[in-house]
């Protein structure tokens, strides 16, 4: 007999209620900002982006993105939307510290920063170390 999946806490929405709020075309910043809140509070931060970015709350999008710099997260910053090369190349800095080696050279080829790009991929393929930099 299989176990049923853990409940989710209280107050927050299951995934298709969520799909639908996101979807609603009238849903209020308030609310938008409730859920991303309670969704961050889980460290769910994907969900927490989507109800930030419709509510328009720059402010929280902005943490977000300092979450990214801070923790080498390529993937977040990229769905936060358009950020600077040197953004981007600041997040591949971190990320190569932090030993995020595939954040580090996708970061690394969106800021256009060719000799980085393949320095890390040399360190994927085995090829360098962080000291050969």
């Amino acid at each position: 007999m299989s176990q049923a999946p853990p409940a989710l806490p209280k107050g927050i929405p299951n995934c298709l209620k969520k799909r639908q709020l996101l979807n609603d075309k009238v849903l209020s910043p308030d609310l938008c900002r409730e859920y991303g809140e309670k969704f961050l509070e889980l460290g769910w931060r994907e969900d927490a982006l989507a109800f930030f970015k419709k509510g328009g709350m720059a402010d929280e999008l902005e943490k977000l993105k300092a979450y990214c710099l801070e923790t080498g997260d390529a993937f977040l910053l990229g769905r936060l939307g358009h950020q600077a090369p040197e953004d981007w190349r600041r997040l591949g800095e971190r990320a190569l510290v932090l030993g995020k080696l595939h954040f580090a050279r996708r970061a690394f080829e969106i800021a256009g920063d060719d000799d980085n790009t393949a320095m890390v991929a040399g360190l994927l393929a085995g090829q360098a170390t962080p000291a050969d930099r």
